[in-house]
């Protein structure tokens, strides 16, 4: 009895959990300011987790969260030198905030991988559909009020403060749906078709280059892990299929949404590699040069914020200069090794037919994506980054754990024991 009613106990702890986590992750689309629905929901999951448990601390989770604590702390130790030190003190903070939130996910994603990971997914495409509808809502003035709540400069945004972090949301659910797209069988892939139609044009009107190049990256990873690690014509010749399909439901999208003028307007201005505003000396690009001569006379940094305070009228765009910025010669070189580690174990992982590929291959490709994104915008604070993060970090975890040689003699032992009963 005693027993029973402990396991009972156990199942609703996981249950309280998985519902929390489920939640923030749903919310993740609505990051008007912060602190957002997310992150409140988010330190709920971080306190039931740690009260309940229910995780597994894994090396790539443990290795990541202490360089990412080194970091902050090098930004901590910084902060004095910028023009406001309250600002900075509380960028950091959300910062660790986020990195905790991740490491807790990625500690619960590892102790039960498969169904974790598709729960995460599935709650974020959830929210992604949800962000699209906001974006429709507002860009074609379908309700009262919604294209100023939901629109900035002519461009769709949903609940979020910018088009471009709007744009670059959706694409971790885009990449997801493809890859269900290719790998489920028959009539349950048709499933993924419609959705993928509907999330198409709202990240074309978010007008975001960088989303657009960040998209076609993550689907160019994609791609070639389904070529390189499938031996069957028929996954080839559906590859195939798929890839033409694509091509022509994005022309006829393209040609569909063309035919609105303040689409076609715009589109035409978005669709070069660079804008007026990102050159010459006050550019965005002559602000990234005059970003790098400081971290070049500044070894411990300039202190967070302080670039767009003291020496430019915005920030570097470039969250790999940033971090050298608010973290100095070696916060910065802390920040590459976390995201190269990160991309090649999750990329190992994701090259390897196992139960946890198919959420590797996701959020390795939408990683990718992101790193190539992160060369022109300031990426630190997304959400949906460090949703991305968590699940690489536990499923990588998860598989070197199923890899060891401990776990292989445990499930020998299981895998005997039940052969006995």
């Amino acid at each position: 009895m005693a027993s029973l009613a402990l396991q009972e106990l156990t199942v609703s702890r996981d249950k309280i959990v998985t519902a929390l986590l489920a939640l923030a992750v749903l919310s993740s689309s609505v990051v008007f300011s912060e602190p957002a629905p997310v992150d409140m929901l988010m330190a709920a999951f971080i306190a039931a987790f740690c009260v309940l448990g229910g995780g597994r601390l894994g090396p790539v989770t443990t290795a990541n969260f202490a360089i990412w604590t080194a970091l902050v702390a090098l930004a901590m130790a910084a902060a004095p030198l910028s023009p406001n030190l309250g600002k900075a003190i509380t960028h950091q903070a959300v910062t660790l905030f986020l990195v905790i939130g991740a490491v807790a996910t990625a500690a619960f994603v590892a102790r039960d991988p498969v169904p974790r990971a598709r729960l995460v997914l599935n709650c974020y495409l959830v929210a992604g559909i949800l962000a699209c509808i906001l974006g429709y809502l507002g860009y074609f003035k379908l309700l009262p009020g919604a294209y100023d709540l939901f629109t900035n400069y002519g461009r769709a945004r949903g609940a979020f403060k910018d088009p471009n972090v709007f744009g670059a949301a959706l694409c971790p659910a885009i990449i997801y749906l493809v890859w269900e797209l290719m790998r489920r069988p028959g009539r349950q892939a048709l499933v993924f078709g419609p959705l993928l139609v509907f999330m198409m044009p709202a990240l074309l009107i978010s007008f975001s280059r960088g989303a657009w190049i960040s998209l076609a990256v993550s689907l160019a990873v994609v791609g070639l892990i389904a070529l390189t690690r499938t031996r069957r014509r028929s996954d080839h010749a559906r590859l195939a299929i798929y890839s033409i399909a694509g091509v022509v439901v994005l022309a006829a999208t393209l040609t569909a949404v063309l035919q609105l003028p303040q689409v076609s307007e715009l589109l035409q201005q978005r669709a070069s590699l660079t804008q007026g505003y990102d050159e010459g000396p006050e550019g965005r690009f002559g602000g990234q040069q005059k970003a790098v001569r400081l971290i070049l006379e500044n070894p411990i940094g300039i202190g967070t914020h302080t670039f767009r305070t003291a020496h430019h009228h915005e920030e570097v765009h470039n969250v790999y200069l940033t971090m050298f910025h608010y973290a100095g010669w070696l916060g910065g070189l802390l920040f590459l090794a976390s995201v190269l580690m990160t991309f090649v174990v999750g990329l190992r992982g994701a090259l390897r037919i196992n139960a946890v590929q198919g959420g590797l291959v996701v959020a390795t490709a939408s990683f990718a994506g992101m790193l190539v994104e992160g060369l022109v915008i300031d990426s630190d604070h997304w959400r949906h980054l460090f949703i991305v993060l968590a699940l690489i970090w536990g499923l990588s975890d998860a598989r070197l754990s199923a890899l060891s040689p401990s776990h292989r003699r445990q499930r020998g032992r299981l895998t005997g024991a039940d052969a006995q009963r």
